[in-house]
């Protein structure tokens, strides 16, 4: 990382990966903004804000594969100021016995630093393959 201050944007980052493995959507949820939008990689719809993003997150099955791994690789990481753009790859690796092939994810999100911590404002995904 070029500073502590970029390696703290990427903690950032991979701190929410971790969180969703974990099952925790209320750490995942403290780094996202309310008001945030989120372009998912299997929704068309723009999510604007926590009552969109939520419903999006009740359309999928809840007993559907869950990832056992998320891995974010090559980050791009700039910061102006108050805020931090985060362009990187992510890997997506289910079980094996999951009928799901591993997924390549492009991730571009954008961050503000409030009160000394980085706070997820836009998140956008286009699925690879």
């Amino acid at each position: 990382m070029k500073t502590p201050e970029h390696a703290e944007l990427w903690a950032a980052v991979t701190s929410v990966y971790d969180a969703f493995l974990a099952g925790d959507r209320a750490a995942v949820d403290r780094m996202i903004d309310p008001e945030a939008t989120v372009w998912d990689a299997f929704e068309e719809q723009l999510a604007r804000g926590r009552k969109e993003l939520d419903a999006l997150r009740e359309t999928r099955p809840p007993d559907g594969p869950r990832p056992l791994e998320l891995r974010a690789i090559d980050p791009v990481i700039d910061i102006y100021g108050e805020i931090g753009v985060v362009r990187h790859l992510l890997l997506v690796r289910y079980a094996p016995d999951a009928g799901e092939p591993e997924q390549r994810v492009r991730n571009t999100s954008v961050w503000q630093r409030r009160d000394g911590r980085w706070l997820c404002v836009h998140n956008h995904e286009d699925l690879l393959g």
